[in-house]
């Protein structure tokens, strides 16, 4: 599976799709909906703030080293092992990327 995910007041928030039903991107597998996307369609009318205000993350699948990337937030680096995002025995790296800022950590946020 390749997905996104969103960690709300310590609550997971994943979506995702089997890797038959990703989008080709290089070498790799990646969900084929943005944050924002599913943000704006699931959650903004119960939170009542923009996607990228939580922090969040991404799985992708590197097809070549047989490898998940899980792209998240600095602020989830306590937990982010414990949210078996990708089944233990998979082969995985966990990686920050400037895109996975949330509000806290993101100084140039604007609310």
């Amino acid at each position: 599976m390749v997905g996104i995910f969103f960690v709300v007041d310590n609550i997971l928030l994943i979506h995702q799709c089997s890797l038959d039903e990703a989008e080709k991107y290089g070498d790799f597998l990646n969900y084929p909906k943005s944050h924002m996307e599913i943000w704006d369609r699931y959650y903004y009318s119960k939170y009542k703030v923009d996607f990228d205000y939580y922090p969040r993350g991404r799985v992708i699948y590197n097809i070549v080293e047989n490898t998940y990337y899980i792209y998240y937030d600095k602020c989830l680096e306590k937990i982010i092992k414990r949210l078996n995002i990708v089944h233990e025995n998979e082969n995985k790296k966990y990686l920050h990327d400037f895109h996975y800022k949330c509000s806290k950590c993101n100084k140039h946020y604007a609310e």
